[in-house]
Protein backbone atom coordinates (compact mmCIF):
# COMPACT_ATOMS: atom_id res chain seq x y z
CA UNK A 1 0.00 0.00 0.00
CA UNK A 2 1.39 3.58 -0.61
CA UNK A 3 3.13 5.10 2.03
CA UNK A 4 0.29 7.75 2.59
CA UNK A 5 -1.58 4.83 4.82
CA UNK A 6 1.25 5.10 7.06
CA UNK A 7 1.50 8.77 7.89
CA UNK A 8 1.42 9.56 11.26
CA UNK A 9 -1.93 10.64 12.36
CA UNK A 10 -2.50 14.24 12.08
CA UNK A 11 -2.48 16.75 15.42
CA UNK A 12 -6.10 17.58 16.69
CA UNK A 13 -8.38 19.30 15.88
CA UNK A 14 -12.04 20.59 15.70
CA UNK A 15 -13.94 18.26 13.76
CA UNK A 16 -16.84 19.39 11.42
CA UNK A 17 -19.61 17.37 13.63
CA UNK A 18 -22.36 19.28 11.74
CA UNK A 19 -20.71 18.82 8.30
CA UNK A 20 -20.57 15.24 8.93
CA UNK A 21 -23.84 14.44 9.54
CA UNK A 22 -26.96 16.90 9.44
CA UNK A 23 -25.29 17.80 6.06
CA UNK A 24 -25.62 14.66 4.80
CA UNK A 25 -29.75 14.63 4.68
CA UNK A 26 -31.98 16.15 2.30
CA UNK A 27 -33.59 19.40 2.75
CA UNK A 28 -30.77 20.49 5.65
CA UNK A 29 -30.18 23.54 3.71
CA UNK A 30 -32.56 25.24 5.71
CA UNK A 31 -31.32 23.75 9.08
CA UNK A 32 -27.85 25.88 7.97
CA UNK A 33 -29.73 29.01 7.58
CA UNK A 34 -32.04 28.88 10.32
CA UNK A 35 -28.27 28.40 12.97
CA UNK A 36 -26.94 31.65 11.66
CA UNK A 37 -24.27 29.28 10.55
CA UNK A 38 -22.32 31.73 7.66
CA UNK A 39 -21.15 30.56 4.21
CA UNK A 40 -17.88 29.44 3.80
CA UNK A 41 -17.28 28.93 7.13
CA UNK A 42 -13.85 27.27 7.72
CA UNK A 43 -13.85 24.29 9.60
CA UNK A 44 -10.28 23.38 10.00
CA UNK A 45 -7.83 21.97 8.05
CA UNK A 46 -8.86 19.08 5.81
CA UNK A 47 -6.75 16.24 5.36
CA UNK A 48 -4.63 15.77 2.23
CA UNK A 49 -6.28 12.64 0.22
CA UNK A 50 -4.87 13.34 -3.43
CA UNK A 51 -3.57 10.24 -2.99
CA UNK A 52 -6.94 8.24 -3.44
CA UNK A 53 -7.53 9.65 -6.81
CA UNK A 54 -5.10 6.70 -8.10
CA UNK A 55 -8.24 4.34 -9.63
CA UNK A 56 -6.67 1.44 -7.54
CA UNK A 57 -6.19 3.12 -3.91
CA UNK A 58 -9.73 2.75 -2.53
CA UNK A 59 -9.83 -1.07 -3.08
CA UNK A 60 -6.60 -1.17 -1.38
CA UNK A 61 -7.61 0.39 1.27
CA UNK A 62 -10.74 -1.34 2.19
CA UNK A 63 -8.23 -4.35 1.69
CA UNK A 64 -6.28 -2.94 4.22
CA UNK A 65 -9.02 -3.21 7.09
CA UNK A 66 -8.47 -7.12 7.35
CA UNK A 67 -4.70 -6.34 8.64
CA UNK A 68 -5.38 -4.84 12.25
CA UNK A 69 -2.38 -3.67 12.22
CA UNK A 70 -3.25 -1.10 9.37
CA UNK A 71 -6.96 -0.77 10.19
CA UNK A 72 -7.29 1.91 12.14
CA UNK A 73 -5.16 4.38 9.43
CA UNK A 74 -7.17 3.07 6.52
CA UNK A 75 -10.34 3.29 7.64
CA UNK A 76 -9.44 7.07 9.03
CA UNK A 77 -7.90 7.66 5.74
CA UNK A 78 -10.67 6.67 3.42
CA UNK A 79 -13.55 8.38 5.91
CA UNK A 80 -11.35 11.41 5.63
CA UNK A 81 -11.70 10.94 1.79
CA UNK A 82 -15.33 10.20 1.40
CA UNK A 83 -16.01 13.29 4.18
CA UNK A 84 -13.68 15.96 1.41
CA UNK A 85 -15.03 14.59 -2.03
CA UNK A 86 -18.75 13.76 -0.90
CA UNK A 87 -20.25 16.61 -3.26
CA UNK A 88 -17.15 17.15 -5.63
CA UNK A 89 -17.04 13.74 -6.07
CA UNK A 90 -20.33 11.94 -5.77
CA UNK A 91 -19.53 9.03 -8.26
CA UNK A 92 -16.53 7.69 -5.88
CA UNK A 93 -18.65 8.44 -3.07
CA UNK A 94 -21.36 6.02 -3.94
CA UNK A 95 -18.67 3.98 -5.30
CA UNK A 96 -16.77 3.54 -1.87
CA UNK A 97 -20.12 2.43 -0.21
CA UNK A 98 -20.84 0.02 -2.96
CA UNK A 99 -17.24 -1.43 -2.53
CA UNK A 100 -16.92 -1.45 1.74
CA UNK A 101 -20.16 -3.47 1.45
CA UNK A 102 -19.64 -5.45 -1.12
CA UNK A 103 -16.37 -6.61 -0.60
CA UNK A 104 -15.46 -9.85 1.17
CA UNK A 105 -15.37 -9.78 5.03
CA UNK A 106 -15.26 -5.76 5.04
CA UNK A 107 -18.68 -5.22 6.71
CA UNK A 108 -18.00 -8.20 9.33
CA UNK A 109 -14.47 -6.08 10.02
CA UNK A 110 -16.23 -3.14 10.87
CA UNK A 111 -18.82 -4.56 12.55
CA UNK A 112 -16.64 -5.91 14.93
CA UNK A 113 -15.35 -2.22 15.39
CA UNK A 114 -18.65 -1.70 16.51
CA UNK A 115 -18.72 -4.30 18.69
CA UNK A 116 -15.18 -3.64 20.17
CA UNK A 117 -16.56 -0.29 20.66
CA UNK A 118 -19.09 -1.85 23.18
CA UNK A 119 -16.50 -3.56 25.35
CA UNK A 120 -14.99 -0.33 25.71
CA UNK A 121 -18.62 1.47 26.92
CA UNK A 122 -19.51 -1.30 29.16
CA UNK A 123 -15.69 -1.28 30.98
CA UNK A 124 -15.87 2.42 30.85
CA UNK A 125 -12.38 2.37 29.34
CA UNK A 126 -13.49 4.82 26.51
CA UNK A 127 -11.20 7.61 25.19
CA UNK A 128 -11.41 10.57 22.55
CA UNK A 129 -9.07 8.12 20.15
CA UNK A 130 -11.66 5.40 20.39
CA UNK A 131 -14.41 7.55 19.53
CA UNK A 132 -12.84 9.48 17.18
CA UNK A 133 -11.82 5.87 15.64
CA UNK A 134 -15.67 4.61 15.34
CA UNK A 135 -16.65 8.09 13.96
CA UNK A 136 -14.68 7.03 10.91
CA UNK A 137 -16.36 3.54 11.04
CA UNK A 138 -19.74 5.28 11.31
CA UNK A 139 -18.30 7.61 8.12
CA UNK A 140 -18.27 4.11 5.81
CA UNK A 141 -21.47 3.67 7.35
CA UNK A 142 -23.22 6.40 5.56
CA UNK A 143 -21.93 6.13 2.26
CA UNK A 144 -22.97 2.63 2.07
CA UNK A 145 -26.68 3.90 3.35
CA UNK A 146 -26.45 6.81 0.63
CA UNK A 147 -25.92 3.92 -2.44
CA UNK A 148 -29.15 2.69 -3.72
CA UNK A 149 -28.01 -0.34 -4.52
CA UNK A 150 -26.59 -1.07 -0.99
CA UNK A 151 -29.57 1.24 0.68
CA UNK A 152 -31.79 -1.94 1.27
CA UNK A 153 -29.37 -4.88 1.59
CA UNK A 154 -27.85 -2.82 4.88
CA UNK A 155 -31.02 -2.74 6.45
CA UNK A 156 -31.30 -6.22 5.82
CA UNK A 157 -28.07 -7.12 7.38
CA UNK A 158 -29.47 -5.69 10.37
CA UNK A 159 -26.02 -3.93 10.96
CA UNK A 160 -28.01 -0.33 11.14
CA UNK A 161 -29.81 -1.80 14.32
CA UNK A 162 -26.14 -2.00 15.98
CA UNK A 163 -26.31 1.60 16.04
CA UNK A 164 -29.13 1.94 18.51
CA UNK A 165 -26.86 0.97 21.81
CA UNK A 166 -24.65 4.07 19.92
CA UNK A 167 -27.31 6.35 20.41
CA UNK A 168 -28.88 5.61 23.82
CA UNK A 169 -25.79 5.56 26.20
CA UNK A 170 -24.62 8.16 27.99
CA UNK A 171 -21.36 9.11 28.54
CA UNK A 172 -19.49 11.62 30.67
CA UNK A 173 -16.92 12.32 27.74
CA UNK A 174 -18.37 15.33 26.21
CA UNK A 175 -17.23 14.54 22.25
CA UNK A 176 -19.05 10.84 22.66
CA UNK A 177 -22.30 13.01 21.03
CA UNK A 178 -20.70 13.05 18.08
CA UNK A 179 -21.22 9.47 17.76
CA UNK A 180 -24.78 9.46 18.57
CA UNK A 181 -24.91 12.09 15.73
CA UNK A 182 -23.30 10.24 13.19
CA UNK A 183 -24.94 6.64 13.75
CA UNK A 184 -28.18 8.95 13.60
CA UNK A 185 -26.77 10.48 10.37
CA UNK A 186 -26.79 6.43 8.98
CA UNK A 187 -30.07 6.32 10.16
CA UNK A 188 -31.57 9.38 8.33
CA UNK A 189 -29.77 8.84 5.63
CA UNK A 190 -31.15 5.72 5.18
CA UNK A 191 -35.17 7.12 5.84
CA UNK A 192 -34.56 10.25 3.79
CA UNK A 193 -35.59 8.13 0.55
CA UNK A 194 -39.30 7.21 2.31
CA UNK A 195 -38.79 3.57 0.83
CA UNK A 196 -41.85 1.67 2.45
CA UNK A 197 -39.86 -1.18 3.56
CA UNK A 198 -37.16 0.76 5.38
CA UNK A 199 -39.44 3.29 6.39
CA UNK A 200 -41.13 0.06 7.73
CA UNK A 201 -38.27 -1.14 9.38
CA UNK A 202 -37.30 1.83 11.33
CA UNK A 203 -40.84 1.35 12.73
CA UNK A 204 -40.10 -2.18 13.12
CA UNK A 205 -36.94 -1.19 14.74
CA UNK A 206 -38.75 1.05 17.36
CA UNK A 207 -36.75 4.05 16.15
CA UNK A 208 -39.71 6.71 16.47
CA UNK A 209 -38.80 5.95 20.56
CA UNK A 210 -35.75 6.22 20.33
CA UNK A 211 -35.52 9.72 18.23
CA UNK A 212 -38.42 11.25 20.69
CA UNK A 213 -35.90 10.16 23.21
CA UNK A 214 -32.74 11.95 21.74
CA UNK A 215 -35.59 14.96 20.97
CA UNK A 216 -36.17 14.76 24.78
CA UNK A 217 -32.71 14.72 26.09
CA UNK A 218 -30.06 15.11 23.63
CA UNK A 219 -27.67 18.23 22.24
CA UNK A 220 -29.16 20.12 19.85
CA UNK A 221 -27.45 18.94 16.85
CA UNK A 222 -29.00 15.47 17.53
CA UNK A 223 -32.29 16.68 18.47
CA UNK A 224 -32.27 18.05 14.52
CA UNK A 225 -31.62 14.99 13.51
CA UNK A 226 -33.85 12.83 15.08
CA UNK A 227 -36.60 15.67 13.95
CA UNK A 228 -35.24 14.28 10.18
CA UNK A 229 -36.02 11.01 11.11
CA UNK A 230 -39.41 11.33 12.82
CA UNK A 231 -40.74 13.56 9.45
CA UNK A 232 -39.28 10.98 7.26
CA UNK A 233 -41.31 8.17 8.92
CA UNK A 234 -44.79 10.27 9.41
CA UNK A 235 -44.47 11.68 5.87
CA UNK A 236 -44.93 8.01 4.96
CA UNK A 237 -48.52 6.44 4.99
CA UNK A 238 -48.25 3.22 6.43
CA UNK A 239 -45.49 5.65 9.46
CA UNK A 240 -48.33 8.23 10.34
CA UNK A 241 -50.87 5.55 10.39
CA UNK A 242 -49.25 3.55 12.89
CA UNK A 243 -48.11 6.81 14.88
CA UNK A 244 -51.47 7.41 15.40
CA UNK A 245 -53.00 4.13 15.74
CA UNK A 246 -54.54 4.34 19.44
CA UNK A 247 -52.86 0.78 19.75
CA UNK A 248 -49.97 2.95 19.68
CA UNK A 249 -51.29 5.78 21.56
CA UNK A 250 -48.03 5.82 24.02
CA UNK A 251 -46.03 6.43 20.80
CA UNK A 252 -48.15 9.53 19.58
CA UNK A 253 -48.74 10.69 23.27
CA UNK A 254 -44.88 10.73 23.65
CA UNK A 255 -43.93 12.74 21.16
CA UNK A 256 -47.08 15.03 21.64
CA UNK A 257 -45.53 15.44 24.88
CA UNK A 258 -42.18 15.49 24.39
CA UNK A 259 -42.39 18.44 21.89
CA UNK A 260 -44.81 20.55 24.07
CA UNK A 261 -41.72 20.17 26.20
CA UNK A 262 -39.00 21.44 24.13
CA UNK A 263 -41.53 24.63 22.64
CA UNK A 264 -41.90 25.64 26.40
CA UNK A 265 -37.75 25.90 26.61
CA UNK A 266 -37.62 27.57 23.30
CA UNK A 267 -40.28 30.22 24.11
CA UNK A 268 -38.04 30.62 27.11
CA UNK A 269 -34.85 30.98 25.27
CA UNK A 270 -35.50 31.43 21.44
CA UNK A 271 -32.26 31.72 20.19
CA UNK A 272 -31.16 28.04 21.38
CA UNK A 273 -32.66 26.60 18.47
CA UNK A 274 -34.51 28.31 15.57
CA UNK A 275 -34.58 24.80 13.56
CA UNK A 276 -35.78 22.91 16.04
CA UNK A 277 -38.85 24.96 16.32
CA UNK A 278 -39.27 24.58 12.66
CA UNK A 279 -39.14 21.16 12.48
CA UNK A 280 -41.34 20.41 15.41
CA UNK A 281 -43.99 22.94 13.55
CA UNK A 282 -43.83 20.87 10.43
CA UNK A 283 -44.16 17.99 12.41
CA UNK A 284 -47.69 18.96 13.97
CA UNK A 285 -48.36 19.92 10.29
CA UNK A 286 -47.69 16.61 9.16
CA UNK A 287 -49.53 14.89 11.87
CA UNK A 288 -52.87 17.21 11.12
CA UNK A 289 -52.96 15.12 7.73
CA UNK A 290 -54.19 12.11 9.69
CA UNK A 291 -57.44 12.05 11.21
CA UNK A 292 -56.87 11.35 14.83
CA UNK A 293 -53.35 12.73 14.68
CA UNK A 294 -55.65 16.31 13.64
CA UNK A 295 -57.68 15.79 16.82
CA UNK A 296 -54.43 15.43 19.08
CA UNK A 297 -52.85 18.60 17.33
CA UNK A 298 -56.01 20.74 17.77
CA UNK A 299 -56.48 19.91 21.55
CA UNK A 300 -52.69 19.60 22.50
CA UNK A 301 -50.81 22.36 20.84
CA UNK A 302 -48.45 24.60 22.86
CA UNK A 303 -50.28 27.81 24.13
CA UNK A 304 -46.73 29.66 23.17
CA UNK A 305 -47.66 29.03 19.64
CA UNK A 306 -51.07 30.67 19.70
CA UNK A 307 -50.11 33.35 22.09
CA UNK A 308 -46.85 35.18 20.10
CA UNK A 309 -44.11 33.59 22.36
CA UNK A 310 -42.54 33.67 18.92
CA UNK A 311 -42.76 36.21 17.58
CA UNK A 312 -39.58 38.08 17.18
CA UNK A 313 -38.65 34.24 15.65
CA UNK A 314 -40.76 34.43 12.76
CA UNK A 315 -39.83 38.12 12.30
CA UNK A 316 -36.33 37.22 12.07
CA UNK A 317 -37.14 33.69 10.09
CA UNK A 318 -40.15 34.22 7.39
CA UNK A 319 -39.94 30.90 6.67
CA UNK A 320 -41.14 29.66 10.70
CA UNK A 321 -43.72 32.41 10.08
CA UNK A 322 -45.12 30.97 6.94
CA UNK A 323 -44.97 27.19 8.54
CA UNK A 324 -46.48 28.77 11.93
CA UNK A 325 -49.49 30.53 9.91
CA UNK A 326 -49.98 27.16 7.94
CA UNK A 327 -50.54 24.99 11.17
CA UNK A 328 -52.83 27.72 12.91
CA UNK A 329 -54.51 27.83 9.79
CA UNK A 330 -54.80 24.16 9.49
CA UNK A 331 -56.03 23.59 12.99
CA UNK A 332 -58.37 26.72 13.35
CA UNK A 333 -56.86 28.18 16.21
CA UNK A 334 -57.39 31.98 16.48
CA UNK A 335 -53.97 33.64 16.16
CA UNK A 336 -53.78 36.25 18.88
CA UNK A 337 -50.46 37.73 17.62
CA UNK A 338 -49.68 38.87 14.65
CA UNK A 339 -52.51 37.77 12.80
CA UNK A 340 -55.95 38.06 14.50
CA UNK A 341 -54.88 41.47 15.99
CA UNK A 342 -56.15 43.06 12.64
CA UNK A 343 -58.85 40.94 10.47
CA UNK A 344 -57.74 42.60 7.29
CA UNK A 345 -54.73 40.31 7.61
CA UNK A 346 -56.69 37.30 7.84
CA UNK A 347 -58.39 38.00 4.77
CA UNK A 348 -55.13 39.08 3.16
CA UNK A 349 -53.68 35.84 3.71
CA UNK A 350 -56.76 33.45 2.62
CA UNK A 351 -56.38 35.88 -0.47
CA UNK A 352 -52.99 35.03 -1.14
CA UNK A 353 -53.93 31.22 -0.52
CA UNK A 354 -56.90 31.13 -3.29
CA UNK A 355 -54.50 33.54 -5.59
CA UNK A 356 -51.54 30.71 -5.09
CA UNK A 357 -53.56 27.58 -5.76
CA UNK A 358 -52.58 25.84 -2.78
CA UNK A 359 -56.58 25.77 -1.84
CA UNK A 360 -60.35 26.40 -3.28
CA UNK A 361 -62.74 27.93 -1.06
CA UNK A 362 -65.97 26.15 -0.96
CA UNK A 363 -69.31 28.26 -0.67
CA UNK A 364 -70.61 27.30 3.15
CA UNK A 365 -71.54 29.47 6.10
CA UNK A 366 -69.05 32.05 7.45
CA UNK A 367 -69.05 30.51 10.77
CA UNK A 368 -68.05 27.11 9.57
CA UNK A 369 -65.59 28.14 6.73
CA UNK A 370 -63.53 25.56 5.25
CA UNK A 371 -60.58 25.46 2.93
CA UNK A 372 -59.63 22.81 0.91
CA UNK A 373 -55.64 22.53 0.54
CA UNK A 374 -54.81 20.63 -2.72
CA UNK A 375 -51.11 21.16 -2.73
CA UNK A 376 -48.97 17.76 -2.29
CA UNK A 377 -47.62 18.31 1.50
CA UNK A 378 -50.82 20.69 2.75
CA UNK A 379 -53.29 19.82 5.11
CA UNK A 380 -57.05 20.42 5.81
CA UNK A 381 -58.04 23.60 7.51
CA UNK A 382 -61.47 22.81 9.58
CA UNK A 383 -61.87 26.23 11.95
CA UNK A 384 -65.23 24.19 13.29
CA UNK A 385 -65.20 20.59 12.24
CA UNK A 386 -62.76 17.65 12.74
CA UNK A 387 -64.84 16.42 9.34
CA UNK A 388 -61.14 15.61 6.84
CA UNK A 389 -60.95 15.76 2.96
Amino acid sequence: MEEGLRDPEPQEEEQPWEERTLSLLQDSKIDQELSGEKEGKKWGKKHKVKWMKRPMTMPQAILEFLDEDLRENAIRYLSNYLFEKREEDPDNYYRAGFLVFNSCATMSVLLQEITGFYVKMVNETLNVRSIKRLANVLTLFQSVAANGETMQKFVDSCVPNFLVPLILFESKIEVFDNIRAIALSVIGILCQGREPSIIQWAIESDMVEVCRTIVETGSELTKVIAMHILEAILQDGFGISYVCNPICDHLLKGLIETWDKQISLLAIDQDLSPRLLFHIIRCYIILCKHDRGYVIVMNSLPDALTNGSFHEVMEEFPVIRNLMHQLLLNIGKIVEHPISSDPVQVHTVKEKMLESGLCIYDSVPTNAMVLKLIAHDQVTFLPSSLQCY
